[in-house]
């Protein structure tokens, strides 16, 4: 008698993260980074070298081993210490679920950073970095994206402290609504309150669903949106900043050049003049 043996799956959504590139970093230790904003999240792990991080407002240590990652909207400034060479493996992912899955890593803005269980000559987790990012192969787009899945899996079993999801159904729906008023919204004059009002629920209550399951405020991330459209436009010169500053839903400049340096540590201006591509 044919006998069907069946496994269900109850994270099939974890497909919707997307890959967008991904490489190798070489540092030079006689040309520093300058501050840069990402529009995705960079999942990165450093080969060699040490030094810090620096991410908005806190400071982080990385050493050979370390897992970094650079969240959107996150301004970030790395420096090597005197004499050494940082280089690094990283791979650049989108899609809603992304939080979750690092949120199970005990991976968040406030924590972007850890140390992985195994050393790095066992780890299922580095393998899989050098696999996707070794440039002496090319993947098609569904391999690279399927290398970069089993990447994500084995870093949710080779962390120090994984968390298991606290993300309802229910909370997603919301914080999914809420992500998607916001993209569609931000060149308004919006408020959290507006979000919060376009979801029927109170601001309080979406706040801390929405903080559970991102690990930011939603303040945070209308902010962070609003930022990175307006670096993009900043980058191009495309636009006065006044104007730069009404698109992304300040209608005072003053306000927008104020939002800008508390992320950045900069004015618009100065980021223009480092960041402009002509």
């Amino acid at each position: 008698m044919a006998e069907i043996l069946t496994q269900f799956c109850d994270s099939a959504n974890f497909t919707e993260v997307s890959l967008s590139q991904y490489g190798r970093y070489l540092g030079d230790e006689e040309t520093p980074i300058l501050p840069f904003l990402n529009e995705r999240t960079i999942v990165t792990y450093v080969t060699s070298g040490t030094g810090t991080v620096k991410l908005g407002s806190s400071q982080h240590a990385i050493e050979p081993g370390s897992i970094v990652v650079f969240f959107p909207g996150v301004c970030i400034n790395c420096t090597s210490l005197e004499g050494q060479q940082i280089t690094a493996m990283w791979l650049e992912l989108d899609g809603n679920v992304l939080p979750e899955i690092l949120v199970r890593a005990g991976l968040t803005p406030q924590k972007p950073t850890l140390t992985l269980t195994v050393p790095s000559d066992e780890s299922e987790t580095a393998a899989a970095f050098t696999k996707l990012t070794d440039p002496e192969q090319e993947y098609g787009p569904l391999r690279a994206t399927g290398i970069a899945l089993e990447l994500l899996d084995s870093l949710l079993r080779e962390t120090p402290r994984p968390c298991q999801p606290k993300v309802s159904n229910l909370q997603r729906y919301y914080v999914d609504k809420s992500i998607r008023y916001i993209k569609a919204k931000y060149p308004q004059d919006i408020s959290v309150e507006d979000i919060a009002q376009y979801c029927g629920l109170n601001r309080s209550y979406l706040g801390k669903l929405f903080r559970d399951a991102t690990g930011i405020t939603t303040q945070e991330y209308l902010i962070r949106q609003r930022m990175s459209v307006a670096c993009s436009y900043l980058e191009r010169g495309a636009a006065p900043i006044a104007t730069i500053a009404r698109s992304v839903g300040y209608p005072n400049q003053l306000h927008f050049s104020r939002a800008f340096h508390k992320v950045f540590g900069i004015p618009p201006r100065e980021w223009q003049k480092r960041n402009r591509k002509n």
